[in-house]
């Protein structure tokens, strides 16, 4: 019976699973996790190799604002680990009819000059919306950037531990179930069928959602996980092993730009402490408001000219529903 490496999905120890194992309790943590032998699993092939994504990680931070020129120059690798992390991809029909209560304005001219007079009026409302929603759920705390929207090739493969072992990969463990996955899915579209229904009206009378799941899938997306060095700081990358996107970047600032961070920084303190002084006479409310307020900016500016330079590529997703995957997601792998 062959052996295969997985990895734990909350302290990231190695562990050799036999092949038919499905639940796995991890023998340095005791974290339960799922290797999913018994469901339908895909993986999504590998198309940049370890050259090609750091290639375009360096063409990509090129074009970031705060960029240190000098940096594919004096770059030094320390680790470059391809990682194949499990997401749950869900797609669904939500669909919902309501009847509630709307507002709408009703406007009238003045008799003679000023601004027209707006009365709020009340009516009832009803109405329908259908949508469809491809969810990319992550099935475990470990995936770095937890939240992100992470794009799922329809080129995606049947899962085998061979293609894995062939790229040199990392596979992890999950410790979500289908049904968890089901149910952060349902959670979702139900939040967005809402949000959509509160642009129409303000009190909810009758609502009845029909959300259908379509399918369900574990799939496997590769990510590479590139650390390296700049002029003795340490710097991360994750980058997407099938598109090359950018998940997630660290990187080396340029030190002009970072001193005209801390020099606004020292400015606003300095102004914070002379209008403090010339409002000293129109008793202390003013003086704090005023004082309270310039050191805020020094201390935002102050934090940016000190905190490593992050950045991530954006896609075309809309951001409140990656927020509420990002919210889902928590809650779940708490």
């Amino acid at each position: 019976m062959s052996i295969h490496i997985y990895q734990c999905p909350n302290c990231g120890a190695p562990y050799k699973v036999r092949e038919g194992d499905v639940a796995i309790k991890c023998s340095y943590c005791n974290t339960v996790f799922r290797t999913f032998e018994d469901e339908k699993r895909f993986i999504i092939p590998v198309y940049y190799d370890s050259s090609r994504a750091i290639e375009n990680f360096l063409l990509w931070v090129k074009k970031q604002t705060g960029y240190e020129e000098s940096l594919p120059f004096n770059i030094n690798l320390l680790e470059v680990k391809l990682h194949f992390y499990p997401f749950w991809v869900v797609s669904l029909n939500a669909r919902t009819t309501f009847t509630g209560v709307g507002e709408y304005a009703e406007f009238s001219n003045p008799d003679s000059g000023g601004y027209r007079n707006i009365r709020v009026m009340t009516r009832e409302e009803s109405g329908s919306f259908e949508r469809f929603f491809e969810l990319v759920l992550p099935a475990s705390k470990d995936i770095p950037s937890e939240g992100e929207v992470v794009g799922v090739s329809r080129m995606r493969k049947f899962f085998s531990h061979e293609y894995v072992e062939q790229q040199g990969g990392v596979l992890h463990g999950a410790t979500i179930t289908r049904e968890d996955a089901k149910s952060m899915a349902e959670q979702i579209a139900a939040a967005e069928l809402s949000r959509l229904i509160m642009r129409e009206v303000v009190t909810v009378n009758t609502r009845n959602d029909q959300i259908q799941i379509k399918e369900i899938a574990l799939v496997y997306i590769p990510l590479w996980h590139v650390s390296y060095e700049f002029r003795g700081e340490k710097y991360r990358a994750f980058i997407d092993a099938s598109s090359s996107r950018i998940i997630y970047a660290s990187y080396p600032p340029d030190i002009a730009e970072k001193t005209a961070y801390l020099g606004v920084a020292a400015l606003h303190v300095v102004l914070g402490v002379v209008s403090a002084f010339l409002f000293w006479g129109f008793g202390w409310l003013p003086v704090v408001t005023v004082f309270i307020g310039f050191i805020t900016a020094a201390v935002v500016y102050a934090w940016r000219g000190l905190s490593p330079t992050r950045a991530r590529e954006m896609v075309d997703e809309r951001d409140l529903l990656r927020k509420q995957v990002e919210t889902a997601a928590k809650k779940w792998l708490r």
